[in-house]
């Protein structure tokens, strides 16, 4: 069984795949699970794909 992503781990993981998709992280909110970023909205759509590809 897999240990569960630090913080810092999650981040790392979460901007790599924002900017692949041609967006900017601007901002984690760990209370909530939400995610600010920022790009075109068709970037923002594949961001949103590949996070929930990668984060299941």
């Amino acid at each position: 069984m897999n240990a569960p992503l630090r913080e810092d781990q999650l981040i790392t993981i979460v901007k790599n795949v924002v900017e692949q998709n041609g967006c900017r992280l601007i901002e984690i909110d760990f209370e909530t699970h939400t995610l600010h970023i920022d790009g075109p909205e068709e970037n923002q759509v594949r961001c949103a794909i590949a996070l929930q590809d990668v984060l299941g």
